[in-house]
């Protein structure tokens, strides 16, 4: 309860005045500037701020974190949407996997399968390409901060075909905005991908919900099949459940 104070104290005042000092709030609640720091350190691994030298300040809308940092963030929670996602895969399947730090958790759980699987992750690609599953590269630009291959003809490449199940990642869900991302290469082929696949799903880690992005991808009326790490906040789930949107959770 002292922590979750704390964590209340701490955004108010950074959505009352865009930043936050550590030094000002650790004399405000009576504790240490270390401790404030580590509470910093938490909220911005959820996503709900960006530590700066002497405090914080709101989160950048336009610019995800690099693969590599985002990837020691939250990884049970990945790995509990990765097992959940699991269930939905049978061997035979052709598959798209794009890129992310929870769609490469979920490749990790794939090795051994009989599939053909398409993706624009390097990651993914080496991952499965060692194994009995067949697997396309999409062809595109580099993205080195996460080995993706992105753009125009990613996207072209995605409309060739017809998949069983496309499985994406996404950056953020907001009650008002829906579902978002960070980049326009990355929206955009999600968008394909949903008109390309028989069943489209979406593995989000439960803190992926209340964050916000700066595009809009779906909406959250639209029908898609959503799998996370526990049940979202209630009036997420609420949501979810009046327009019937299929949800796998634990």
């Amino acid at each position: 309860m002292l922590t979750d104070h704390r964590y209340q104290e701490i955004l108010s005042r950074l959505n009352g005045t865009g930043r936050v000092g550590v030094s000002d709030v650790a004399a405000y609640l009576r504790v240490s500037e270390e401790t404030i720091r580590r509470d910093l350190k938490v909220l911005e691994e959820r996503g709900v701020l960006r530590r700066i030298h002497g405090g914080a300040v709101p989160p950048r809308l336009d610019q995800d974190r690099p693969l590599q940092e985002r990837g020691k963030t939250n990884p049970r929670e990945k790995a509990k949407v990765a097992a959940n996602a699991e269930g939905l895969i049978r061997d035979g399947m052709s598959i798209f996997i794009d890129t992310g730090t929870t769609t490469l958790a979920f490749a990790r759980r794939l090795s051994g399968r009989n599939l053909t699987v398409t993706t624009n992750s390097i990651d993914v690609a080496l991952h499965l390409g060692s194994g009995p599953a067949r697997v396309n590269l999409t062809p595109g630009m580099l993205r080195a901060r996460d080995n993706a291959l992105v753009g125009y003809e990613t996207v072209a490449y995605a409309q060739r075909f017809y998949f069983d199940i496309a499985f994406m990642g996404i950056a953020a869900c907001d009650l008002t905005h829906g579902w978002m991302d960070y980049e326009e290469h990355e929206s955009a082929l999600r968008k394909v991908l949903r008109g390309q696949a028989r069943q489209s799903v979406l593995l989000a880690d439960s803190r992926k919900f209340g964050r916000q992005a700066n595009l809009c991808t779906f909406g959250l009326s639209e029908r898609l099949t959503l799998v996370t790490d526990r049940p979202p906040p209630q009036p997420f789930l609420d949501h979810f459940t009046q327009h019937d949107i299929d949800l796998i959770s634990s």
